[in-house]
């Protein structure tokens, strides 16, 4: 049975959440509530890439993380 993880990339470094969600639209619909909330991935990698990645580690939805405005 596939998982599912929340992985971040910037081109530099890369981190994931660890997770091992059982379905793939859950995993997906986490990624977006982070991108929509934000936390400290989110944070971290701004300007890179937000991914849902399988237990085969084939990324099967990714979405760019909007760089954070400097006010």
């Amino acid at each position: 049975m596939k998982t599912y993880d929340i992985n971040f990339s910037d081109g530099i470094s890369s981190d994931s959440k660890g997770f091992s969600i059982k379905s793939e639209d859950k995993a997906i619909h986490m990624a977006e509530d982070m991108l929509i909330k934000g936390n400290s991935y989110i944070d971290a990698y701004a300007g890179g890439i937000i991914s849902v990645v399988d237990s085969e580690n084939v990324v099967v939805w990714s979405k760019p993380i909007p760089k954070m405005e400097r006010k």
